[in-house]
């Protein structure tokens, strides 16, 4: 009997095609993966840092940060980075800086609604003038973050968290970084003179609070020329007034609060964040 010939050729040839299939389906997952591990993570901490970065050298001014037909974002709160302008300016004044005096320059500072809007896209975005921004007016700002599906809005400011955002009916808005033993909220705003850390009252309505102990301890030893030109460190009733405030609460997808600042100290998180 005639043995029959192996052609191994034939053998191989679809083991081979298999292998090209395995291998590309292998790859395209590896590649989905990456991409979904390279997604960037947005955290509370890194939020908190980045309102941080205009403090004690940016003055208040009426419209910074705005358009100039005061509609939406201005071209420095689309950019990725402190403007250089607000540092100059600020370092052309003094102790007697009065806003009234600069109103819609707006390439010079920030006022309230700009500093925030500034600080979200400095937080969420990775390149400069990308989509419409965050700037709006202040009293708005916590009902819209919600609307836009970045958190939830409250019309209480009970049980606030380090990165909530407070709009106020009387047309401001601040950023908290903790609340005290006390109650009183630790926050970040720009209010004439500028963009500083103040201290508002306690629960029984005190205003030398422990808020405010913090907050010229922090103006003080980071931000020394300002605390020297510009030392108070208090704010009025109207910043927790209950029928005054709502609050804005970010959810786990858009800031994810990684270094568990809800759980600490305020101690711990001045450490965190100025560490």
């Amino acid at each position: 009997m005639k043995k029959r010939k192996i052609r191994y050729d034939r053998i191989l040839l679809p083991i081979l095609i298999l292998c090209v299939i395995i291998f590309g389906i292998s790859s395209c997952h590896k590649t989905e993966e990456t991409k979904v591990q390279s997604k960037p993570i947005h955290t509370t901490t890194d939020f908190l840092k980045n309102a941080l970065k205009p403090v004690g050298q940016t003055l208040y001014i009426y419209g910074g940060g705005w358009n100039e037909a005061q509609t939406g974002s201005g071209t420095e709160a689309l950019t990725l980075g402190l403007s250089k302008e607000w540092k100059s300016f600020y370092d052309t004044q003094d102790s007697s800086y009065n806003y009234e005096n600069y109103m819609y320059e707006i390439h010079k500072g920030l006022d309230c609604s700009g500093y925030v809007g500034w600080t979200i896209y400095n937080t969420l975005e990775t390149k400069s003038n990308h989509g419409d921004g965050y700037v709006l007016k202040a009293e708005e700002m916590t009902k819209t973050f919600a609307n836009m599906k970045l958190g939830s809005y409250k019309d209480s400011i009970q049980n606030a968290k380090p990165g909530d955002i407070v709009s106020m009916a009387n047309a401001h808005v601040y950023i908290v970084f903790a609340v005290c033993e006390d109650g009183s909220l630790l926050i970040a705003h720009s209010s004439p003179p500028g963009v500083k850390i103040s201290g508002t009252y306690d629960q029984n309505g005190n205003s030398n609070s422990q808020a405010v102990g913090y907050a010229q301890k922090i103006m003080e030893t980071y931000y020394p020329d300002w605390y020297s030109r510009y030392p108070n460190c208090t704010v009025d009733s109207s910043f927790t007034e209950p029928s005054n405030v709502s609050l804005f609460h970010w959810n786990s997808k858009t800031l994810k609060d990684v270094d568990k600042l809800n759980s600490m100290t305020v101690h711990q998180i001045i450490q965190t964040l100025f560490q």
